[in-house]
């Protein structure tokens, strides 16, 4: 017990304190501390059978005090791994939120590029390299596995246009100048794309220039704006030059606008009539009338109506 609790040197003194009682109490002569020959091996095996126990239990009291210390040991690694597991997963559902997020952003980036036809893209002027976006590579109809180059580009631009776009990208290399143009492509089937392209210059970490820009395909609006053009040059042809009268009269029934043959009529020229109240072309007692009529064209605007007045020439 004594090595057990106190180690190997209150061990071995309890060995000898009870060898000393052993031979005092059970040795002859009993009571006396003399040995006689005889019983010199009992006493022998007493005390190696003592100091065995005494080294066996010192031996197992440091094994067990290293296990229950490793055990420990062993405790406070897995509460670190616990941490360190704790702070892994954190910091990879942050991560995964980041990234969930770029997608996202890069899914509404590209519906909205799709949506509004705008394409981006960016270049590089010392590498030549240029990156393209999804809608950039629709609007120039090149494959996706196509590498982007300035050839490539000049490949679409309408023979007519391929001079003014070589010498914006010529200024635009040597002077690092933001640039605004429009432009046309021709395409392989024929058909003829509107482009507006606007581009930023910027450098990078090393000092490199490059551009980052946009390219939106007006194509829509600018036949829309031509079937706008056409579509009021018919309307005026007919304004012009149709054998019945026509009046424009704003809210305060002044004339905005009247047709040659209408003014004719009236006995008046067209810019003698525009600007004047268009009462002043009616019989005095006929304009309440008239008044009244005006009134409810602006009223029930999109419906046809007519009355009978007299006129003044």
């Amino acid at each position: 017990m004594s090595a057990w609790f106190a180690g190997i040197g209150p061990g071995v003194l309890a060995v000898a304190l009870s060898l000393l009682a052993f031979d005092y109490y059970f040795v002859p002569p009993i009571y006396s501390l003399a040995v006689v020959a005889t019983e010199i091996p009992r006493i022998l095996i007493f005390a190696l059978s003592a100091l065995f126990v005494c080294v066996l239990s010192a031996a197992q009291r440091r094994a067990s005090e290293s296990l229950r210390h490793a055990r420990d040991d062993l405790d406070a690694t897995v509460q670190e791994l616990k941490k360190s597991n704790a702070a892994l997963q954190a910091e990879n559902d942050e991560r995964k939120r980041a990234e969930d997020a770029l997608r996202r952003s890069e899914t509404y980036l590209d519906e909205a590029q799709r949506l509004s036809h705008t394409g981006t893209f960016g270049w590089n002027v010392l590498s030549g390299e240029i990156y393209w976006s999804e809608e950039t590579y629709q609007i120039f109809e090149y494959d996706r596995a196509a590498t982007p180059t300035l050839e490539l580009v000049l490949q679409r631009v309408h023979p007519d246009d391929r001079v003014l776009v070589q010498q914006i990208i010529n200024r635009a290399s040597n002077e690092g100048t933001h640039f605004d143009i429009e432009y046309r492509l021709l395409m392989p089937d024929g058909a003829v794309k509107y482009l507006h392209v606007l581009a930023d210059a910027l450098e990078d970490s090393s000092g490199t220039p490059e551009f980052v820009g946009a390219v939106t395909d007006i194509t829509a609006a600018k036949q829309a704006g031509e079937a706008l053009r056409t579509s009021e040059q018919q309307w005026r042809d007919v304004f012009e030059n149709n054998p019945t009268m026509y009046f424009m009269v704003d809210a305060a029934s002044t004339l905005m606008a009247v047709n040659p043959f209408g003014a004719e009529q009236l006995g008046y020229t067209v810019n003698g009539l525009v600007g004047q109240p268009v009462l002043s072309v009616f019989y005095e007692s006929d304009r309440e009338a008239a008044q009244r009529n005006v009134a409810r064209c602006l009223k029930q605007l999109g419906q046809s109506m007519s009355w009978e007045l007299r006129k003044v020439r």
